[in-house]
């Protein structure tokens, strides 16, 4: 059963927001268009985020998106006098956010809209069900992922940087494999030392981008576990357990 998403404004820490940002224009056209085609509602904040109306996305275009205007023309004419919105919405259960700097009141398709320039960065925010694992380099476990690379003999390892019951964030160099967002890949293997090996199906969830040292770029993919079966779910939480007790320990 689906749950509503509450459409409030979400704070986040800078960890969390480096997490679950998108930068990417092509994958926030890619989002915002997956919201207007579902019909997904829309809370738009304005006023220094002290009101909103409700809306909805009516189209997307290449540097910019349209949205509906509310039936009550005095909060229109605030709304288009506000300097930052933000909005908030849904998508699969996720929570869409982002803000922007300039809103006009325009006509689309011939009814009353509001135009707003493209976010720079946009969050997918997804609240974690599971404790996560961070694990440290020396302990740093490896995903197996088959691919249709022949010169990467059909798979490639990716370091794990931390591991849940739900998902897990892989490392990798910006060229090593194309990740983007909804992407699944079956029959991926992680070893778990002194647990045993699973096998896992992942959706790509979210991609950052960073650069610890000029001309470096490196990815840092969330990725969800889909049909996670028993016996790896339970290896799964002995070894996170068995992680958490000697962390405790030491």
């Amino acid at each position: 059963m689906q749950k509503n998403i509450p459409l409030n404004i979400e704070s986040l820490s800078e960890e969390q927001g480096s997490e679950c940002r998108i930068i990417s224009v092509r994958q926030i056209q890619s989002l915002l268009r997956n919201i207007s085609e579902t019909s997904s509602r829309v809370a738009l904040y304005y006023d220094d985020e002290q009101d909103f109306i409700m809306t909805s996305l009516l189209d997307v275009g290449d540097k910019g998106f349209w949205v509906e205007q509310s039936t009550d023309m005095p909060k229109n004419r605030r709304v288009a006098e506000t300097r930052k919105i933000t909005l908030v919405s849904s998508l699969n259960q996720v929570k869409v956010q982002f803000s922007v700097n300039e809103i006009r009141a325009v006509t689309h398709q011939g009814y009353p809209a509001f135009y707003l320039p493209l976010p720079a960065s946009l969050y997918r925010i997804q609240r974690r069900e599971h404790f996560r694992l961070a694990l440290p380099h020396s302990e740093r476990l490896h995903c197996v992922i088959p691919i249709n690379h022949l010169q990467a003999g059909g798979r490639i390892e990716l370091p794990v940087m931390d591991i849940s019951g739900g998902g897990m964030r892989l490392s990798c160099a910006e060229d090593n494999i194309e990740f983007e967002p909804g992407q699944t890949y079956a029959g991926c293997q992680i070893n778990l030392p002194e647990v045993g090996k699973i096998n896992v199906t992942i959706i790509v969830k979210s991609l950052v981008l960073i650069s610890p040292k000029p001309g470096q770029t490196i990815k840092r993919v969330g990725c969800e576990f889909k049909n996670l079966d028993n016996a790896s779910s339970i290896l799964l939480q002995h070894y996170v357990t068995k992680m958490q007790r000697l962390k405790t320990d030491t």
